[in-house]
């Protein structure tokens, strides 16, 4: 009797894609989400400030055309298959950096245990956008992603993702002051989730011009662990001691002492429950308990109304464990680590 081996489980909302170039993969994926994007950009239009909007992004598309033309040729082929214009897809993934108006969000919880070999992150946005987001894996030439992907950031790189490098890149917000003509933030960490060398990227990164910045917290497949904190002027790169636990605020004493009044009450509660339940070495079923924890009254969780997702990366068993609140019935879901 033949025994046909057994298919593996995927979420509803899981994409594949195989792609030549960055120009074929934005197409795929303008084929695939474009009716999603679509709607998106409709909506953006009913904001009495969308036209103002877009201006504003224009001059952040001409720097990041200069730094990385591969992922604005990404773009346009996204755009062109979607059948939404270039500059309102450019402008919709700026988020707030090309909208003074936009509300800042303070989104999710990064922790990295047992000598960096697990990763647990819960992926925050708002309590209504669980439909926002996806699981998707994309193949390049040279490089193959598996992440959480927003469907208004096609880039993709923004949340949490593996690279078949062997790192892990997990997106942390941060609130800063300082913003000025760059790189935004969306693009940085789609060029940093492909990374190889984390160090060597990170010189690249001080010199590159940035709108504004985010929280980047990096693993390598052995348990290696870099952080990075950014603002538009400023960066810093520190080898944290393990257990290690990033929310939305500075830890770096250099960006902590001038930004702390940036940031909000969550960030602060978050961050004190998981280095309240992180330990040293702990086991899957515990981290998955971690990220389980509950808000209170008056004290915002680990997970919350505004957790959308959850990642646990087992760099020793080569797996990640993808949790989504829109396939919340699902439970975890397994996805061997490209």
């Amino acid at each position: 009797m033949l025994h046909r081996p057994q298919q593996q489980v995927r979420h509803r909302s899981y994409h594949e894609i195989i792609a030549a170039t960055h120009a074929d993969l934005g197409g795929q994926l303008g084929e695939l989400f474009g009716s999603i994007s679509r709607s998106y950009i409709e909506e953006a239009r009913a904001s009495s400030h969308w036209i103002r909007t877009v201006a504003a992004a224009r001059p952040l598309f001409d720097v990041t055309e200069q730094f990385f033309p591969n992922l604005t040729a990404e773009l346009k082929a996204y755009a062109s298959a979607a059948k939404v214009s270039m500059a309102e897809l450019w402008a919709l993934s700026c988020e707030a950096e090309a909208d003074e108006e936009a509300s800042a969000h303070e989104m999710c919880t990064t922790v990295v245990t047992d000598s960096g070999m697990l990763i647990a992150h819960n992926e925050d946005w708002d309590e209504t956008a669980e439909t926002s987001v996806c699981v998707v894996k994309k193949t390049l030439p040279n490089v193959t992603l598996l992440g959480l992907h927003y469907y208004d950031a096609p880039l993709g790189g923004n949340a949490i993702c593996m690279n078949s490098h062997g790192y892990v890149q997990a997106i942390n917000s941060l609130s800063h002051s300082d913003r000025r003509i760059g790189v935004p933030k969306n693009v940085v960490a789609r060029w940093l989730s492909e990374t190889s060398d984390a160090k060597k990227d990170f010189a690249s990164l001080a010199k590159l011009p940035r709108a504004s910045g985010f929280n980047h917290v990096l693993v390598d497949g052995k348990g290696g662990v870099f952080d990075i904190e950014c603002s538009a002027s400023r960066q810093c790169l520190i080898r944290p001691r393990l257990p290690f636990v990033h929310t939305n605020h500075y830890l770096s004493p250099e960006f902590a002492a001038c930004e702390e009044a940036e940031a909000g009450d969550s960030t602060f509660s978050r961050y004190d429950r998981a280095c309240r339940r992180v330990r040293p070495q702990m086991t899957v079923d515990q981290i998955m308990k971690l990220t389980a924890d509950k808000h209170e009254p008056g004290e915002l969780g680990i997970l919350n109304p505004n957790t959308i997702g959850r990642v646990i990366v087992d760099l020793e068993r080569r797996l990640a464990k993808i949790w989504l609140k829109r396939e919340k019935k699902a439970g975890w879901i397994d996805y061997p680590l490209v």
